[in-house]
């Protein structure tokens, strides 16, 4: 009896031990499945996203992006391959609602790291469309986060309803890891609607006279006086064909006759400025604030520039343009053009500019047709002697204002 009740002692024991071996193995099974199934955490070596957000700043989308460690940005691909698994990559995408493909921006490479990016249109499962190089500007570190901005229009991003994400990995995988990449949001996209954006004015109006800009880059502003006209449509076609910009010195009657042609001329890129309301000879403050008034109510824009007519100046003229916030602006290269001296005079002399040089023309004021027809051949002109043509305002160093509508 003794000896049955210690063989039952026993097998209960045996039983017991085997519960606890059983228990203690499908533990050890369900924390290995969640070791590996579950993403790395934040700051390992896959490199998590901590957090990502977008705006709009001017005429650029802006990203911040806390990408949760260091690493070095000429390290990443800026046309990654998503099917890599070992891959290196900080990619923003894109997609307007209701669209099959996304737009995706990859920053990084060996070379012009902050001003370049990776473009792509893509399948939203990765594979790349159509690619090419974005310009973008990059500031800020990676370990304390970085602000990424371009402008959408570039990357085939227009106004309207948008979902984003934002794609990293750093090629690094833990043990047993087999996707490197972390995204934000973690799951899915966020929204985000793009607004459309106007320019509304331009820095530097500071009363200043100036006859060019500044000569250490190669830079020539071709501007055109005496506008709105039936020539201004034929300008705007070679100009944008060209790729070229310009100046528009518009004199505020036209502008009143004909307000879809100054909006037309700022929607193309190009710079509005002023020129008088009529084009007398030393025109009073009325004159100058009266064309300020009828440009900015038939396009939005402040003109931050005005042109005497005839290139006349004194202390009442160019201290009614200080009191409106604008520089009077002169020119060192005149065409003649007005005195209809045939093109190919017309094209010799604005292909004569110099680094820094504003170039007189105009669009209005008499028969124009001498003018378009010399525009192509001073534009190649210049352009093979390596000139980029800008606005004034941009050739002074001063820069555009843009607000969201």
């Amino acid at each position: 009896m003794k000896a049955v009740s210690e063989t039952r002692i026993r097998s209960t024991g045996g039983s017991k031990s085997s519960t606890l071996v059983a228990f203690f193995f499908l533990l050890a099974v369900l924390v290995a499945v969640t070791f590996f199934a579950s993403p790395a955490p934040s700051g390992a070596a896959g490199g998590d996203l901590r957090r990502a957000n977008v705006n709009q700043q001017a005429q650029s989308i802006v990203f911040r992006i806390n990408p949760g460690r260091e690493f070095a940005l000429s390290r990443l691909a800026r046309r990654p391959d998503f099917s890599r698994s070992k891959a290196r990559y900080l990619c923003i995408e894109m997609r307007r609602r209701g669209a099959k493909r996304v737009s995706r921006v990859c920053v990084g490479g060996p070379r012009r790291t902050r001003s370049t990016a990776g473009f792509a249109r893509a399948l939203p499962a990765g594979k790349a469309i159509k690619s090419g190089a974005l310009p973008v500007r990059v500031s800020g570190s990676t370990a304390g986060g970085l602000t990424v901005s371009f402008v959408p229009g570039r990357a085939a991003v227009t106004p309207g309803p948008y979902s984003w994400r934002v794609l990293f990995s750093t090629g690094a995988c833990e043990p047993g890891r087999f996707d490197c990449r972390s995204s934000f949001p973690r799951t899915g996209f966020a929204g985000y609607r793009v607004r459309p954006v106007s320019v509304v004015g331009c820095t530097g109006g500071n009363g200043q006279v100036v006859r060019r800009g500044p000569d250490g880059r190669r830079r020539v502003a071709l501007t055109f006086d005496d506008g709105p006209s039936p020539y201004t449509p034929q300008i705007l076609k070679i100009l944008r064909e060209r790729k070229a910009k310009a100046t528009f010195f518009l004199l505020g009657q036209q502008v009143a006759a004909n307000p879809a042609a100054a909006r037309r001329v700022l929607a193309a890129g190009h710079e509005l400025a002023n020129h008088s309301y009529s084009h007398p000879m030393l025109p009073s403050y009325s004159e100058l604030s009266s064309a300020n008034r009828v440009i900015r109510r038939a396009t939005g824009f402040k003109p931050c520039l005005f042109r005497p007519p005839y290139g006349a100046l004194n202390s009442s003229v160019i201290s009614s343009a200080r009191t409106l916030g604008m520089k009077s602006v002169l020119w060192d290269i005149d065409t003649v053009d007005w005195s209809s001296p045939g093109s190919g005079a017309i094209r010799a002399r604005g292909s004569d500019a110099g680094r820094g040089s504003i170039v007189l023309m105009h669009d209005g004021g008499g028969p124009r047709s001498q003018t378009v027809e010399a525009l192509p051949g001073m534009i190649g002109n210049l352009r093979a002697r390596g000139y980029r043509l800008v606005t004034v305002t941009e050739l002074l160093g001063n820069r555009f204002i843009y607000r969201p509508r």
